[in-house]
């Protein structure tokens, strides 16, 4: 078995990005999207689908498929995709600035493209309106809408849910999503023409995986607080990194840093498509970002810094000319920034790109379907990983898959139950 067929399969097999594409392509009487027991966005099946739904949505699934970088992108880097810009850099707007999770570069971008008359709106994700612990997606058509959304999210989310009614809007619009949401897009565009047309910028962020929301209410509970007395909740930015911070309705505050969040609350509630992602750095995107961490002993550090800074890469000829015309029009401020400094700063990228063949093959050998990383230099990056890195990928993704834990549990409406998540 090679790629999934079906879109019960793709989910199934934990395959799903939970982008909802698949949803707004077939319509909300036909999939609906909704938390799984495990606490990912998943389509949620109302009705079988027929087989020209279904070929209909594997051709733009990046659970299926993903595909190499756009046609107009530079030779790739070995790990770090096609590169026609490298820079660091930061928002010129101190307030962008502050309550970015990094230096707000993707955020400052947006408000250029909004205020210079270049798009119509930002299709984005932000706080749900409805319950600070989760996302939603908005279309945000001003400079205060679209810092409200800055900062990271980690939890579920379906940024292309409604993707189908945005482009039948006639709009145009910039989008800004995780790595596999721009890669959808680029999908899409094969079969729509108006994606093209009518999204001219797609941003990305570097993504180190997606977690459960469960994550999200375990942080809550650690704090030693009820998820329904929440009033305000930020992983990161107000600082940079930014503390993960939490107000309750009775105005109690608890807050920790980055690395006791991210490596004591999300590392092992990622869903399993991300551990076999072949693309953390967005290489379908015009313009992506990532922390331009502090180096302490030729290492990144997590530790506050002040203000915050991001490295960022143009990868199309429109993303380098966004960059160069946000910056002359005083939106950005940039700095000289290399190769080789990227590739130390964000060595984890790396490893995880030469550990991908080795976890295909942990598949392949368990009759597993796995995802089409057509041109993404899958093979490339697992040769030239040490023996260690291919055995550690191997040996994990064999006892995944023999212990049926990359499996996820069909959706129904209301599954995900916060009250059952562990601490």
């Amino acid at each position: 078995m090679r790629v999934a067929e079906r879109v019960e399969d793709v989910v199934e097999r934990g395959l799903c990005t939970g982008c909802g594409a698949c949803a707004s392509l077939l319509g909300n009487d036909v999939l609906g999207m909704d938390l799984s027991p495990q606490g990912f966005m998943r389509p949620r099946r109302l009705r079988p689908l027929n087989n020209a739904e279904q070929s209909a949505v594997m051709q733009v699934c990046t659970g299926r498929r993903q595909p190499g970088p756009v046609p107009d992108a530079a030779a790739p880097h070995r790990i770090f995709g096609p590169i026609l810009h490298l820079a660091k850099g930061h928002a010129t707007d101190r307030e962008i600035r502050f309550k970015s999770a990094t230096g707000g570069v993707l955020t400052a971008l947006a408000v250029y493209l909004v205020e210079s008359g270049e798009v119509d709106g930002i299709l984005q994700v932000g706080v749900s309106a409805n319950n600070p612990l989760e996302n939603e997606v908005r279309f945000n058509t001003t400079r205060d809408e679209i810092v409200a959304c800055a900062g990271s999210r980690y939890g579920p989310t379906a940024p292309l849910r409604d993707i189908s009614a945005a482009l039948d809007s006639g709009r145009r619009f910039a989008f800004i999503g995780k790595p596999c949401d721009v890669a959808t897009l680029r999908n899409l565009a094969r079969v729509d023409p108006r994606v093209e047309l009518q999204i001219p910028y797609m941003l990305a962020m570097f993504c180190g995986g997606n977690p459960s929301i469960a994550a999200t209410y375990n942080i809550v509970r650690r704090f030693g607080e009820d998820h329904r007395d929440v009033a305000e909740f930020r992983y990161r930015g107000h600082g940079w990194p930014g503390p993960t911070y939490l107000r309750t309705r009775q105005g109690k505050e608890h807050s920790q840093t980055y690395d006791e969040t991210w490596f004591s609350n999300l590392t092992y509630e990622l869903m399993f498509r991300c551990k076999i992602c072949a693309d953390g750095t967005g290489e379908h995107a015009d313009v992506v970002a990532g922390d331009c961490w502090v180096m302490d002993s030729g290492k990144p550090s997590h530790r506050e810094a002040g203000d915050g800074w991001n490295m960022h890469i143009a990868r199309t000829d429109r993303g380098r000319q966004l960059v160069e015309d946000a910056v002359v029009a005083g939106y950005l401020h940039e700095e000289p920034f290399t190769v080789a400094e990227l590739e130390a700063m964000h060595d984890d990228h790396g490893t995880k790109k030469r550990s991908v063949l080795w976890r295909l093959a942990g598949l392949v050998l368990t009759a597993q379907p796995f995802p089409d990383h057509g041109a993404l230099r899958v093979v490339q990056a697992g040769l030239a990983a040490s023996w260690r890195e291919r055995w550690t990928a191997l040996r994990g993704t064999l006892a995944r898959s023999l212990k049926r834990r990359n499996r996820e549990s069909p959706v129904t409406s209301g599954t995900f139950a916060p009250d059952t998540t562990t601490s």
